[in-house]
């Protein structure tokens, strides 16, 4: 019986290193950047300028300057069947961040709010949806069919704005830093199309394959290229 149970448990042992192995090589890291339109800094600036004037006149709650690049999401398309890895969004700041958001055809997509005051999400043109308020801590679910993009607004806050978009072979979502990098964790090995969202458009498309056992590093993408989604 002794013999057994060591047995039994050498093989848990053996089972348990197989899986901790195969997560190991199963979920490898992405690291990029892009390259922002020279003419993109100065319609920024103009942008922030005209916002905080408002703010400063009392029309708009105070927003958190997140950058150049609040407006732009990276993300991976290809052959995957589990869970979208990353496509997180939420109100911060006064705003959507990212204001381009991203979901799986089929699926829905969730928008936390994490501000101090109420959101009332509008999605214009998608069918279903009412505008509910989500107070803080709260939560608005979205469901996503094929189609798209749609135009994103909140009908308490006007300044907000951004674009949701339905993807049939969603991967990955990644958000991109004021300098312009971006990040994917948890990406299984494998060929995927990298693109740059910005608003309703596509910027960006890149083949890349992701290889087991270390971080893949992307040479730094121009948003003068566009493609298909």
């Amino acid at each position: 019986m002794g013999t057994l149970k060591n047995w039994i448990m050498l093989g848990g042992a053996c089972a348990a290193f197989v899986l901790v192995a195969f997560g190991a090589v199963s979920a490898e890291t992405i690291e990029g950047s892009i390259q922002p339109k020279l003419h993109d800094a100065a319609e920024s600036d103009e942008g922030r300028e005209d916002h905080y004037w408002r703010v400063w006149n009392g029309a708009l709650p105070e927003r958190q300057n997140v950058g150049d690049h609040d407006d732009v999401l990276a993300v991976l398309t290809g052959k995957f069947t589990g869970p979208a890895i990353g496509c997180t969004f939420r109100f911060r700041g006064g705003a959507l961040d990212p204001s381009t958001l991203a979901a799986r055809t089929g699926t829905q997509v969730r928008v936390e709010n994490r501000d101090s005051f109420t959101h009332q999400l509008a999605v214009e043109g998608l069918p279903g949806f009412t505008p509910l308020e989500a107070g803080p801590g709260k939560a608005r679910v979205i469901s996503v069919p094929g189609g798209g993009p749609w135009a994103l607004s909140d009908d308490v806050y006007g300044h907000v704005d951004g674009y949701l978009h339905s993807m049939r072979e969603l991967v990955a979502c990644a958000s991109v830093t004021p300098s312009g990098k971006f990040r994917f964790d948890g990406v299984p090995p494998g060929p995927y199309s990298l693109r740059i969202l910005r608003g309703a458009e596509q910027v960006a498309v890149r083949r890349v394959t992701v290889p087991a056992g270390k971080t893949l590093l992307v040479d730094p993408l121009s948003m003068s290229e566009s493609g298909r989604k």
